[in-house]
């Protein structure tokens, strides 16, 4: 007879709390960079937003790593990394567009919460998946592009600024965003691929 299927884990309250809350908020932020690069609110509001909310969620996951699903440890340093980056637009606020232009993602992980808080195979799943899967080019190609982009818009010789940015605000820019693109390599990428596998039945 075949072996019996392991229960399905049961979610902390800290996890089911924190996908209930992160529904509104992540939507929020993602509608918020829309309206944003639509130029119809302050980006400079948006990128204080933004990095309170990456403040606190970083904290929340950093205390309770049940939080979510798997790879707490990776989550809390991707925070770290878009706090890093969000200083920029923070403190120069000419470029508080690009707050925008790098938060779009959240577009991507809007409907990721969404589509594993909704029954597998209804239609609401069905359409997150498809959403999900067809965001994820921000990930995979425009996020990449703008490590170009900021490389010129930061620079010593930015015309963006009088006598261009410091290098370390630079140097700050460019490490996080390649870390921000490392980090959907290295997480994001290889769920994926399993997930892609035909799953082989045991005898």
């Amino acid at each position: 007879a075949p072996a019996p299927a392991p229960p399905a884990k049961q979610r902390s309250l800290s996890y089911r709390l924190h996908d209930a809350l992160n529904v509104p908020l992540v939507g929020g932020l993602s509608v918020m960079c829309i309206l944003g690069l639509l130029g119809l609110m302050d980006a400079h509001l948006i990128t204080k937003i933004f990095i309170t909310y990456i403040v606190v969620d970083g904290l929340w996951i950093a205390l309770s790593p049940s939080a979510v699903p798997k790879h707490a440890w990776a989550i809390v340093l991707h925070h770290v990394l878009t706090f890093a980056i969000l200083l920029h637009p923070l403190r120069y606020p000419e470029h508080a567009i690009e707050t925008c232009r790098d938060g779009i993602v959240e577009v991507n992980t809007f409907f990721l919460i969404v589509r594993r808080n909704t029954k597998r195979g209804s239609l609401l799943n069905l359409a997150c998946d498809a959403a999900y899967h067809a965001t994820l080019s921000i990930r995979f190609f425009w996020q990449p592009y703008l490590i170009y982009h900021f490389r010129i818009i930061t620079h010593m010789d930015s015309k963006d600024r009088p006598g261009g940015y410091p290098f370390h605000e630079h140097y700050m820019v460019m490490v996080s965003q390649i870390m921000l693109c490392v980090f959907n390599i290295m997480i994001v990428l290889p769920g994926l691929l399993a997930k892609s596998k035909p799953k082989t039945k045991k005898a």
